[in-house]
C-alpha cells in the first residue's frame, strides 16, 4: 500500500460534508425533522441539487482526523468506501464526482486515500442552517457503509504508529474487532472516537472491555463522559453514579476518580475528555493531564472534535506530553471553529506543523 510510509492510519465512514442555508420548511417537506437523523439517499440528492447554493467537503470523523494530521505534516492514509462513480473522468452528473471530491480534498492536505468503490453512490451528510446558531444534520451513508473487514489489509496496521476508528462504525463489530485483533498483535494504538452520547451509554461496556483488552485511546465529549461513566458505575454498587452534577462542571469528582481507576494500570487505555470552552482532561496511568483553552463565538462546531483528534494524535505520534498534545488539540481545534467543517486552509496549522517538528 504506500507512497510513503504511514505513521497515522484512519478507518471510517467516508462521506462527503455539504453545508447550506435553508428554513423550516424546506427541512420539514424533506422529513428532516430532527438535530441529527438518516434520511434516504435519494431524497437527500434531490434536496443538495435544489438547493441555489452549497459548499461540500470531505467529511465522516476518521477523515476529518486525517485532513487535519496531514496538514500537520504527519504521513497519514484513510480507509474508506466510496461510489463506483466517484472516478475523475467521469462527468455524468454533479453527484456523481462527490467521491472524487472526497479523495481531492484529502489529496489537498497530503492525505494517502485507499478507497474501496462501491455500486452504491458516495455517502453525504447536509448541514442544514434553518436559523442564525440552529441546524440540522441529514445523513445518507451510502457506500460508506460497505466498508468491510476483508478491506483491512494487516500490512497497513503493522506500519503505522496509531489507527483512528470512527465510532459509528462500532455496530459493524466483526470489523472493528479485527481491526483491534491486528493493532493487538502489531502493537499499534488505536484511538476512537466515542462520536456520541447514545453510542456512549449503547456500547458503554463494549468499549470498557476493549480498554481492556487493547492499546485504546478513547475520545470523548462531556456529555459521552457522563453517560459512559453512569452506565459502567451502575455495574459495581460500591460505586453508583451520581444523581445530579454540577450544571457548571459536567465531571464531577466522582467521575474524576471513576477515570482515574480506570485508567490507572497500564500504560493503555487513555481518556481524553473534550470539554468545550474549559479545554480538555486527559487521564493515563492513574494520573491527570489538564489543558486549558481560550473560547471563542464558533461559525460552525462541525469537525471541531474531529480536528482535536487528529491533533492530539499528531502531537503523541511526534512523542509530545500528553499535556501537549491535548493543548495541540485546543489550538487547531478553536481554528476549525472558525470555519465550516474542516473546511479550513492548510496554511492556517503550518506554524502548529513547524512546532510539531522541534
Amino acid at each position: 500500500m504506500a507512497e510513503k510510509e504511514i505513521e497515522l492510519l484512519c478507518i471510517g465512514n467516508a462521506m462527503v460534508d455539504v453545508f447550506a442555508k435553508g428554513d423550516d420548511d424546506l427541512a420539514l417537506r424533506y422529513g428532516i425533522t430532527e438535530p441529527v437523523q438518516h434520511i434516504e439517499y435519494e431524497r437527500l440528492r434531490e434536496l443538495i441539487a435544489g438547493l441555489p447554493k452549497h459548499s461540500a467537503f470531505s467529511g465522516g470523523g476518521a477523515a476529518n482526523a486525517a485532513k487535519i494530521a496531514g496538514f500537520l505534516g504527519v504521513n497519514t492514509g484513510l480507509i474508506g468506501a466510496v461510489g463506483a462513480s466517484s472516478d475523475p473522468t467521469n462527468r455524468t452528473g454533479p453527484l456523481d464526482r462527490m467521491g472524487a471530491l472526497f479523495e481531492a480534498d484529502l489529496a489537498a492536505a497530503g492525505v494517502q486515500t485507499y478507497l474501496f468503490k462501491r455500486q452504491l453512490p458516495t455517502g453525504l451528510c447536509l448541514m442544514l442552517e434553518i436559523a442564525k446558531g440552529k441546524t440540522r444534520a441529514a445523513a445518507a451513508p451510502s457506500a460508506a457503509l460497505e466498508l468491510t473487514a476483508d478491506d483491512i489489509d494487516e500490512a497497513a496496521v503493522k506500519r503505522a504508529q496509531a489507527i483512528v476508528l470512527d465510532g459509528f462504525m462500532m455496530d459493524r463489530q466483526d470489523l472493528v474487532r479485527r481491526i483491534l485483533d491486528m493493532a493487538a498483535r502489531n502493537g499499534t494504538a488505536v484511538a476512537l472516537d466515542v462520536s456520541s452520547a447514545k453510542l456512549a451509554g449503547a456500547k458503554a461496556l463494549e468499549l470498557a472491555t476493549y480498554s481492556r483488552l487493547y492499546p485504546l485511546i478513547l475520545f470523548m465529549n462531556e456529555d459521552e463522559a457522563k453517560t459512559f461513566y453512569q452506565v459502567i458505575s451502575k455495574q459495581d454498587s460500591l460505586n453508583p453514579a451520581a444523581e445530579d452534577d454540577d450544571e457548571n462542571e459536567i465531571l464531577s469528582e466522582d467521575m474524576y476518580d471513576f477515570f482515574k481507576g480506570f485508567t490507572a494500570n497500564e500504560l493503555f487505555p487513555i481518556v481524553a475528555v473534550k470539554l468545550g470552552r474549559r479545554g480538555a482532561v486527559v487521564f493515563a496511568g492513574g494520573a491527570i493531564h489538564r489543558a486549558e483553552t481560550i473560547p471563542i463565538i464558533p461559525l460552525d462546531t462541525t469537525g471541531a472534535g474531529d480536528a482535536f483528534c487528529g491533533a492530539f494524535l499528531s502531537a503523541w505520534i511526534r512523542n509530545k506530553s500528553l499535556a501537549e498534545c491535548a493543548s495541540l488539540g485546543n489550538r487547531v481545534a478553536r481554528e476549525v471553529l472558525n470555519v465550516r467543517g474542516t473546511g479550513i486552509n492548510g496554511k492556517k496549522l503550518k506554524n502548529f506543523a513547524k512546532q510539531l517538528r522541534k
